[in-house]
């Protein structure tokens, strides 16, 4: 079946929308397991990425972002909400509404931190490819709250890690389910 001019565009653009969120996914997993490789894949090495507090350029990003959210006990989770995709040719501009949850303790009290951010990118295709080259993270609310409660009972379970030792990467090595939960 020979599709016409108008639906063939229509699916090249759903296409590119679809190749677009994929980015902005990797990216919250890269930087919520610190995959170094993951967070380097959204970039285009001349991409500019200005988080407020911090700019980098894409070939430095990766790096950059695992010294500041580097492995170990605080814990890290970006949900990535609406998402609008404007594709132009091979640039695309992009809208990202994320909420940035991190468990952390100071003063050895448990504290979590809300950020709820967008991310505003310009994205450009290079050899069949999208990626990120210019972000900017606009800050619309963020908060800090000291936790007064937390569940009992969750020695038992599944915690995620900022490593390979996570779930989403230990299934794919087999046998995860059969394994107890609870390691922390």
């Amino acid at each position: 079946m020979a599709l016409d001019a108008h639906t063939e565009a229509r699916l090249r653009r759903l296409l590119d929308e679809r190749d677009i969120h994929d980015v902005l996914l990797r990216y919250c997993r890269g930087v919520d397991r610190c995959d170094k490789t993951l967070i380097a894949s959204c970039y285009h090495a001349d991409a500019v990425d200005d988080h407020g507090n911090w700019q980098v350029l894409g070939a430095d990003a990766a790096q950059h972002i695992f010294d500041l959210v580097k492995p170990g006990p605080d814990a890290a989770m970006h949900f990535l909400g609406n998402a609008r995709v404007e594709v132009e040719g091979d640039t695309a501009f992009a809208e990202s509404y994320v909420l940035a949850f991190r468990a952390f303790r100071r003063d050895d009290k448990p504290f979590t931190r809300t950020r709820a951010v967008r991310f505003v990118d310009r994205f450009t295709r290079r050899d069949g490819e999208w990626r990120i080259s210019e972000r900017v993270v606009a800050d619309d609310w963020n908060r800090v709250d000291e936790v007064i409660e937390a569940l009992a009972d969750t020695h038992k379970f599944r915690y995620g890690s900022k490593d390979q030792d996570d779930p989403v990467y230990a299934i794919r090595r087999g046998g995860l389910a059969r394994r107890p939960a609870g390691k922390r």
